[in-house]
């Protein structure tokens, strides 16, 4: 018996790319104009780019219970296991359609969902590891990706507010100010939900500003991490040069990935920034009980003397 992986098309592969790697692939829609798109399939994210500088709005849409019924049963027909990993339920209902698929297929004590809270880079880092560490007990490994996708974190200057204001992210006041104002926004995660981070006065602030934000959860460069783009890799590559490297040249080693057309709705062209795993937080250890009166002592000891 073996694992077997099932991935949506949000995690930044193509189905033929998916299908090599021996995954099951699940296709979101886009929709542009007058004609609806399968992510992966048949749209490519040049395209796809190509189509929104031409000034189409794009909509997208989850896939149905169908679509995952299928693949959970294709998946566990010779008695394996199978893992979802799936795009955060905080921003698609692709969570909730997977659920539904789980009540209708043949065997559902062997499908197993997981809710990434993320997607493209920050999905493909857990992928990475559920590839090394698929030899655990499932439970131990579910364990592991919970803690994990905890510290997974994303960081990235977006060039115009259209994207997040038209996904409902941004207030109409906040929208018009930040237009006003010619300000850039930097995107992150928050517990699977895309939220701004912050705001900045040009291109330049805006990457220094992803930077600083970046020092504020440190890397742990034992995990895989991504620099990326959306429309044009000058921008990122003016990024890297001129901020991320001089602060991690460790970091050059990374991959680049381009973002797919299902994220690129949502935040737009001009995107650049990184996905990455921040260091664990260190636990503060608890003081024993007479280390705590110790300290009560010395405290009210010198509290008196003053």
């Amino acid at each position: 018996m073996s694992l077997k992986i099932i991935v949506d098309s949000s995690i930044g592969l193509s189905q033929k790319e998916a299908v090599s790697k021996g995954y099951f692939f699940i296709p979101l829609s886009i929709t542009l104009g007058d004609k609806t798109y399968q992510e992966g399939i048949d749209i490519t994210a040049d395209e796809f780019y190509a189509l929104l500088s031409k000034g189409l709005m794009p909509h997208t849409a989850q896939p149905s219970p169908e679509l995952y019924r299928i693949a959970f049963d294709e998946a566990t027909e010779k008695g394996d296991e199978a893992l979802l990993l799936s795009l955060s339920s905080k921003i698609s209902g692709a969570w909730q359609a997977a659920n539904i698929a789980l009540k209708e297929c043949a065997r559902p004590e062997k499908v197993h969902l997981f809710d990434t809270f993320s997607f493209f880079s920050g999905s493909q880092i857990l992928l990475h590891e559920v590839e090394e560490k698929q030899d655990l007990p499932l439970a131990d490994l579910l364990e592991y990706l919970e803690d994990l996708k905890m510290r997974i974190h994303v960081f990235a200057g977006m060039d115009t507010l259209t994207y997040v204001y038209k996904g409902g992210r941004l207030s109409k006041f906040h929208y018009a100010f930040g237009v006003f104002l010619h300000a850039k926004a930097i995107g992150t995660l928050d517990e699977g939900l895309v939220t701004i981070a912050g705001k900045a006065m040009g291109t330049k602030n805006a990457m220094a500003f992803v930077v600083d934000k970046i020092k504020e959860y440190p890397i742990d460069f034992s995990y895989p991490a991504y620099a990326f783009y959306s429309s044009d890799k000058a921008i990122l590559n003016r990024f890297l040069t001129e901020d991320f490297y001089p602060a991690y040249p460790e970091a050059k080693s990374w991959p680049i990935a381009q973002i797919n057309p299902l994220i690129g709705s949502h935040i737009g062209p001009l995107v650049y920034g990184v996905f990455y795993v921040a260091k664990a937080k260190e636990e503060t250890p608890k003081r024993t009980l007479l280390e705590k009166i110790h300290q009560d002592i010395h405290h009210v000891f010198h509290k008196n003397e003053k």
